[in-house]
């Protein structure tokens, strides 16, 4: 039996990639007497998982949908300064009697974009969606200053994201509105980030583009092309590894397009520093995601 006993939470768990991830990096640092598993645990159930947890002896769990927030009911977390404000915590690190929660996502999105040779100092940044993701990345970016356009399909949802972030931040750089001035947005911005389940599942074959209202004689290529043109482009679906809105991005634009991959590894690769104080390879994580991807194309 291992020694040092790690695991993520989710319900559904079966698409979670953490534990062959996890588990990569941690046979890379010859840390063999560790573990890392997939556990299905529903939100009724959470708290009674996670005490058995504690009693297990485990060290650290991740939470993934629809955990992040639910944590919260438990009681049993001591939420850090930004897993608190952003509602929602991923990482769980258990310390002696004490159980401390932490949020890996917005700063693994921030990693992905300066793996891909993106500076996001002072750029404006446009937020596609209103949802978990976005609260998190919009709250993350807002802290370092920068200007933040939120739009989501329903425009109520990202102005109340947008003040809730002002009032969280004290950045008066935050707005919210709806899909209807989505072109404009994208060519005010120097970085996209998309948050939405469009691109994924059942929404496959749609992309955010396909939102966006349409004048007379416009055509949704020439208006790529005019508003993303030396722009970075990320979508934080990795499943497909090229959403629909990445291809039409990349097709119609010069761009940098990027996908949830390393948002993944680097959102992992800080969980594991939390729990073990070590730096885990994020080259051997992210080649042990990028094979499982694979093998499920397959």
């Amino acid at each position: 039996m291992k020694s040092c006993k790690f695991g993520v939470f989710g319900y559904p768990i079966n698409h979670s990639l953490s534990p062959i991830m996890q588990t990569a990096a941690f046979e890379a640092l010859g840390m063999f007497e560790c573990e890392y598993k997939a556990y299905a645990v529903e939100p009724g159930r959470l708290k009674e998982e996670i005490l058995k947890a504690q009693a297990e002896k485990f060290t650290g769990l991740n939470l993934t949908i629809p955990l992040k927030e639910k944590v919260f009911e438990t009681g049993l977390v001591i939420p850090d300064h930004f897993a608190e404000k952003a509602g929602a915590i991923n990482t769980l690190h258990f310390k002696g009697e004490e159980i401390y929660g932490y949020n890996t996502d917005a700063e693994g999105a921030f990693k992905a974009l300066e793996y891909a040779g993106c500076d996001t100092s002072g750029k404006n940044i446009l937020i596609i969606g209103a949802g978990g993701a976005s609260k998190s990345i919009s709250l993350f970016f807002a802290e370092y200053g920068n200007h933040l356009k939120i739009i989501n399909r329903t425009a109520e949802k990202a102005e109340r994201l947008a003040e809730e972030i002002v009032e969280k931040t004290g950045n008066p750089n935050v707005f919210g509105s709806g899909f209807e001035s989505g072109w404009e947005d994208l060519k005010n911005a120097d970085v996209i980030i998309q948050t939405t389940e469009l691109g994924m599942g059942k929404y496959k074959d749609v992309s955010v583009f396909d939102e966006f209202p349409l004048e007379k004689e416009e055509t949704k290529t020439k208006l790529i092309r005019e508003c993303l043109s030396g722009k970075t482009v990320f979508d934080i679906v990795y499943n497909p590894g090229e959403t629909k809105f990445l291809r039409e991005a990349k097709t119609a634009a010069n761009v940098t397009t990027l996908n949830g991959v390393m948002m993944l590894v680097f959102q992992g690769a800080l969980a594991f520093e939390i729990w073990t104080g070590k730096k885990p390879d994020a080259g051997v994580m992210k080649e042990a995601v990028l094979n499982a991807l694979l093998e499920r194309e397959e």
